[in-house]
């Protein structure tokens, strides 16, 4: 991370402004042909991809916000991606430009809530045929992808719940190949997360307005997931303002936990891989 730079008494973090080759990203999913890889795009942006299905959560690749360029783009990915899950309507989940390139240039179905089909149709040109509406507690499945959408309400600054959390956000657990991922999205802890069973990769985020540091430690000793990994940072520059959501203590959770759970804890890099072991015995 580059030093703090202060500006009329507003503290900003950039973080360092690392360049990816173009093409790689999309070299290493296309030569993926067998077994189950996970890639970290930023953010919330995940890309699962298990023999020749390839499915992403939370895509933000083309946000202008970003301080950290996305390791493949909208357009490189368009072809290759299978389902598009969107946890809410937030820009930094729900990013416009990267949905609009995603349907316009791909075959993807897309699923999200019912609060932003409206602004998929009407702004984004996305068909309809394409959109399958999330409903918390109602799972359905899209080819061999077994979806159950949870419940997700969202968090603000000190810890409260944001004012206008939609009780229509959801969460996402995702079986593929056998394989359960959880991808909170963006929401403070409940009890609906304590109760899944045999979560094997769990994607939470531990910012202020979600589960930080205690909420996801309760979590993680709830679930003692298989595969550990943080989300929602390293991707935004930080400032006195945003740094509620844009600032995850990763390294604070992991020093807090056991060292059997600490082995299966891994804070990856924008960009990076990680191979999932799908035998369970």
């Amino acid at each position: 991370m580059l030093p703090l730079v202060v500006f009329l008494g507003t503290t900003v973090c950039f973080y360092g402004q690392k360049s990816f080759l173009k093409g790689k990203l999309l070299a290493e999913i296309k030569s993926h042909k067998e077994g189950l890889a996970v890639w970290w795009t930023g953010h919330n942006g995940w890309l699962i991809k298990y023999n020749d299905i390839l499915i992403g959560t939370d895509l933000a690749l083309e946000s202008k916000d970003r301080a950290v360029e996305a390791p493949i783009s909208a357009e490189e990915l368009a072809q290759e991606l299978d389902i598009s899950f969107i946890s809410h309507e937030h820009g930094d989940h729900f990013e416009r430009e990267t949905s609009k390139i995603l349907s316009q240039n791909g075959h993807c179905a897309f699923v999200m809530p019912a609060n932003c089909k409206e602004t998929a149709i009407k702004e984004l040109n996305i068909p309809e045929d394409r959109i399958e509406v999330a409903s918390p507690r109602t799972p359905f499945d899209i080819g061999n992808v077994k979806i159950e959408p949870l419940r997700a309400i969202h968090g603000n600054p000190k810890f409260a719940v944001f004012y206008g959390a939609n009780l229509e956000d959801c969460g996402y657990l995702i079986t593929i190949g056998g394989t359960r991922f959880l991808q909170m999205g963006d929401t403070v802890l409940l009890e609906d997360h304590l109760f899944l069973k045999n979560v094997d990769v769990l994607f939470f985020s531990p910012t202020e307005h979600n589960t930080h540091i205690d909420p996801s430690i309760v979590l993680i000793n709830e679930l003692e997931p298989a595969y550990i990994l943080p989300q929602h940072r390293n991707t935004f520059t930080v400032t006195d303002q945003n740094r509620y959501w844009t600032t995850g203590y990763a390294h604070e959770v992991k020093f807090r936990l056991s060292k059997p759970l600490q082995e299966r804890y891994h804070i990856l890099e924008i960009g990076e891989r990680i191979d999932i072991d799908t035998n369970k015995d």
